[in-house]
């Protein structure tokens, strides 16, 4: 039983998340380059950098779901980085696993990361991000020129003007 236009639909969904993974990286590099992570933005820069890491489990927990032998093998061997983290590594990977190996209960538990709890959170973070945006002045653009820029372009100017 196929689904109408099931394929579009789901081939659409895939590519919005990639140019996601782009636009979200992109922007955090414009961030960067202009400086916006000072203060009084810096609290702004780490629910930034937290929706940029929403954003990437978003694409990881997803690339699992069509439930074939790539996302499969995939997703076992991203999983399998886990057990490699200090301290908690193997039980952040049974709790992520559900189990000793990827399986039916990863399924389902990549399926709720995915529909319920990771679009929760981004919700959540971009309510105050945005909030925080308002609250900080609007969106922040390069950074204003120093002190010695603004002197040598009026000598210019003056020296300019003399000749």
């Amino acid at each position: 039983s196929a689904v109408s236009f099931g394929n579009l639909v789901r081939n659409m969904h895939r590519w919005a998340a990639h140019l996601m993974v782009v636009s979200v990286t992109l922007h955090m590099i414009r961030v960067f380059y202009h400086g916006a992570y000072k203060p009084p933005r810096e609290f702004n820069w780490v629910v930034g950098v937290l929706l940029f890491f929403v954003t990437l489990f978003l694409s990881f927990t997803g690339y699992l779901l069509p439930w074939d032998q790539i996302a499969i093998w995939a997703i076992t061997v991203g999983t399998n980085l886990a057990p490699y983290t200090p301290l908690l590594g193997d039980t952040v990977y049974k709790i992520m696993v559900g189990g000793s190996a990827v399986g039916q209960a990863t399924l389902i538990r990549f399926y709720v990361g995915h529909v319920i709890l990771l679009p929760l959170a981004a919700a959540l973070l971009m309510a105050v991000h945005f909030w925080r945006i308002r609250k900080d002045g609007g969106a922040a653009g390069p950074p204003p020129p120093s002190r010695r820029d603004v002197e040598a372009r009026a000598e210019r100017a003056v020296t300019g003007a003399v000749r």
